[in-house]
């Protein structure tokens, strides 16, 4: 969320939450246990109140004995002092503004140090009277930064954020995830100075949006029973009258929000435990305290977490299309700017201990890009600044692709999300056999390994954008032929083409070329693609295709080059 939640609480005034529209994120966490591949995952969507915002992606270099400087919050004018040595991370600024700060979204460190910040929340209305926001305070627009440069474990980095609403105060509500290779930590920050940290458990699973989520602490507890919490909480919850208690454990959520939940972000806590524990989601219930925590009915993959950022409560009462249900808050909103999924592996080098996985735009058209973890650069087109559209961009690559799908989800959907789903689950294997490269450049040194893995995300990221502009030429064209069409003359459903050598080899086939040909063999089954030599064929530079025995194969469209780039119809791909 952009803006104080200080700023809100006074236009809302006199509601006894605040409203949840005003608020945006999702977050997901998925235990090293509860994981496929045995990798902590911490997620978050950034969604915004418009669909054209601009997100960049930069590494922030480490910092050697250079005392005196500071993280500043050009919204508010907080500055935050840092160590004279400050440590690498990646991160994913908003565009340049002067009105709100550089909000860094999600960062990883060169410790192996993952942090996303922040689910904004907000508590009831007696509970911020008590425990005001503090201004000038600490603000989400750099809170992720000042853990990644300071931190060399989550439970440091957890202290350091603590410590920092001890000393500054903080000016929101917030909710913030760090992971390193060992543990995931989840912090609430519930007022000017009042929160608490738990280590979350490595065998379950978490979905929720804009409100707090702790559940039964013991106020005994200690940083050794895996919580953190400020001098007074349990104190001002009694003061207050808003303890909801179960013996004496305290349940936070409930206390702080007055025992009230709102739809817009409770939806969401339903959906995900429709994906990850449909056994124990039941029919929607809207004053339901769901669960922080829980056992998901099957391990869960990366890209399992990257669909639940497409979720649009499809299949179920509340599904968006149905009559009635429009204006329900989904997690594939149009409206997100970027959604990372951060992937920490215990077992990787500390210098590059996770696959930070970014998706520009919103989700549900748009593609989660991977990079290893100990990159020193990034692509190009991710540092084009500006809140204007421009095809340069990366963000702006992607969000169009988003923008044009959206029109009609009947019509122009499913092709291109099936198009994203193909590169997801080549990119994924793809990083998992790099995994074995990586670890070696890494055991040679750190400057070899640093090299290997920012050139092969540079490379990924510049391969996924290039295919952006076939899609998008594509999609356009059928858009086109689609508006104005006679009544009664049926409408094009688009359908995606695909790199025919990428995909090809990612299904095990042998790909060779001549000078004017080019054939795909597996087995005892190829196919060829050669020029259409009918004089009736309109396009230039379309191919047809032969199988094995020289037989004519049919194709819903053609196959064609574009820039340089072989193209085959996604069916025929989903064929082979």
């Amino acid at each position: 969320m952009k803006k104080s939640l200080r700023v809100l609480s006074v236009v809302l005034a006199g509601s006894m939450l605040l409203s949840s529209s005003a608020l945006a994120c999702t977050g997901v966490y998925v235990g090293k246990d509860a994981s496929t591949d045995g990798s902590y995952m911490i997620a978050r969507s950034e969604d915004q109140s418009n669909g054209a915002y601009n997100k960049m992606f930069y590494v922030q270099p480490r910092v050697e004995n250079e005392p005196g400087r500071y993280l500043e919050d050009t919204a508010n004018g907080f500055k935050l002092p840092l160590p004279a040595t400050t440590y690498k991370y990646n991160y994913v600024p908003d565009y340049t503004r002067g009105d709100d700060g550089m909000y860094p979204g999600s960062c990883t460190n060169e410790y192996g140090v993952s942090v996303t910040a922040t689910v904004s929340t907000s508590t009831c209305e007696a509970w911020e009277k008590e425990d005001p926001f503090v201004e000038p305070g600490l603000r989400e627009a750099i809170l992720a930064a000042t853990v990644a440069a300071v931190a060399k474990t989550a439970r440091e980095g957890v202290e350091a954020l603590l410590g920092y609403v001890d000393e500054y105060g903080s000016e929101e509500g917030n909710t913030v995830m760090i992971t390193d290779q060992k543990e995931a930590w989840i912090v609430e920050i519930y007022g000017g100075h009042q929160y608490c940290a738990m280590k979350m458990p490595d065998d379950q699973v978490a979905v929720f949006g804009n409100h707090n989520m702790i559940g039964l602490v013991d106020p005994k507890a200690t940083p050794e029973d895996g919580y953190y919490y400020s001098k007074g909480l349990f104190e001002t919850i009694d003061k207050l009258g808003l303890a909801a208690k179960e013996g004496e454990l305290y349940h936070l959520a409930k206390s702080v929000s007055n025992n009230i939940r709102e739809d817009s972000s409770n939806m969401r806590n339903w959906a995900g435990m429709t994906i990850l524990a449909p056994s124990k989601a039941g029919e929607y219930k809207s004053d339901e305290f769901y669960p922080l925590f829980y056992t998901p009915d099957q391990k869960v993959s990366a890209l399992t977490v990257m669909d639940i950022y497409r979720n649009r409560l499809e299949g179920t009462p509340l599904d968006v299309t149905l009559p009635g249900q429009e204006n329900n808050r989904v997690i594939g909103t149009e409206r997100s700017s970027q959604i990372h999924v951060l992937q920490t592996f215990p077992d990787w080098p500390a210098e590059c201990a996770a696959i930070d996985w970014l998706c520009l735009g919103n989700a549900q058209h748009s593609v989660f890009i991977p990079h290893f973890s100990g990159i020193t650069d990034t692509a190009a087109a991710y540092k084009v600044d500006g809140e204007v559209y421009d095809p340069n961009g990366a963000f702006w690559m992607f969000k169009r692709l988003c923008t044009l799908a959206e029109q009609d989800r009947t019509l122009y959907s499913k092709g291109v999300m099936d198009f994203w789903d193909l590169q997801e689950q080549i990119m994924y294997d793809e990083m998992m056999a790099a995994a074995e490269t990586m670890q070696a450049k890494y055991a040679e040194s750190r400057a070899a390994g640093d090299a290997y893995v920012t050139e092969l995300g540079i490379q990924t990221a510049e391969r996924e954008m290039g295919l952006t502009h076939n899609l998008y030429a594509n999609l356009l064209t059928t858009m086109m032929f689609n508006t104005g069409r006679a009544a009664g003359r049926p409408l094009e459903t688009f359908m995606a083409d695909v790199p025919l050598r990428q995909v090809a080899e990612y299904k095990g086939y042998d790909v060779t070329w001549t000078s004017s040909s080019v054939t795909i063999t597996k087995g005892a089954t190829s196919y060829t693609f050669a020029p259409n030599d009918d004089p009736a064929f309109f396009y230039p530079q379309g191919y047809a295709c032969t199988d094995a025995a020289g037989n004519a194969v049919e194709l819903s469209t053609y196959a064609y080059i574009r820039d340089g780039v072989t193209y085959v119809p996604m069916d025929f791909a989903n064929s082979l």
